[in-house]
């Protein structure tokens, strides 16, 4: 089974649990209401302002509890998504749609959400673990998803790759755009593509929604990645050498 087919059965688990809700569970609503019960009626981009902001009064609260802090965290990277409109059944909908198509799992695993609101909702999740709320199994779910999706926006951004795995746009220099797809986040060189994989695997392990088999085929693309950064490492400076590694790593996803 490959990793579109995967993600197609865990989000319809999700979706069919959700049902008609927002995607990975929602938010909002009124005033009176605290940031839990609240994501559970957010439907619109200013339910899930309020809601960031709302969070974030408390993350920076010099009152608020650690375990206040995380579940606002937790909340806070919902909201994110939910903003950027990332819905579980769009999701399933379109890797459905593409899962018996020769589309390469680079770009059908990529969103049109924007890397920084991703990077955001990832970083948040990441706070709350840190603060010792490591999320329930839908959380590490959404953990998983977001992650991966950081990982293979960040590809897209820089290359344009076809079913066969090829690099089909002009690049001018391979190991600027070799060196571009290791950091994510530019700002933050201390998080590579691989920090952002290793992630998404905890994730998918820690949700428990995928088989033995499910979480080995989530492995491939840890083991793609790692290749990516060994070839950054490598010193390598032939540009055809560069195309030609990448090429066969993007081909082995």
């Amino acid at each position: 089974m490959n990793f579109k087919n995967i993600l197609i059965v865990t989000l319809m688990t999700t979706a069919l649990c959700g049902c008609g809700s927002n995607v990975f569970q929602g938010f909002v609503g009124e005033p009176e209401k605290n940031l839990l019960e609240s994501i559970e009626d957010a439907s619109t981009t200013e339910d899930y302002s309020r809601l960031i902001t709302a969070a974030d009064e408390i993350i920076n609260s010099s009152t608020a509890t650690d375990a206040e802090k995380a579940e606002a965290h937790l909340i806070k990277a919902e909201a994110i998504l939910g903003k950027s409109n990332i819905t579980a059944l769009d999701i399933m909908a379109e890797l459905a749609l593409s899962a018996d198509q020769d589309t390469n799992p680079i770009n059908v695993l990529s969103t049109s959400a924007s890397l920084e609101d991703l990077i955001a909702a990832s970083t948040s999740l990441s706070a709350a673990s840190d603060l010792g709320d490591s999320g329930n199994e839908e959380q590490n779910l959404m953990k998983g998803i977001v992650n991966t999706m950081i990982v293979m926006n960040t590809i897209t951004e820089e290359f344009t790759i076809n079913e066969n795995g090829d690099i089909a746009n002009s690049i001018s220099n391979y190991s600027d755009s070799l060196e571009a797809i290791m950091y994510p986040d530019p700002s933050n060189t201390d998080l590579t593509i691989l920090d952002y994989t290793n992630e998404a695997l905890e994730g998918f392990t820690n949700s428990g929604a995928l088989t033995a088999e499910q979480l080995t085929e989530t492995e491939t693309i840890k083991t793609q990645i790692t290749e990516i950064e060994t070839l950054n490492e490598s010193g390598e400076n032939d540009e055809n050498n560069i195309r030609n590694a990448l090429e066969t790593i993007f081909q082995g996803f």
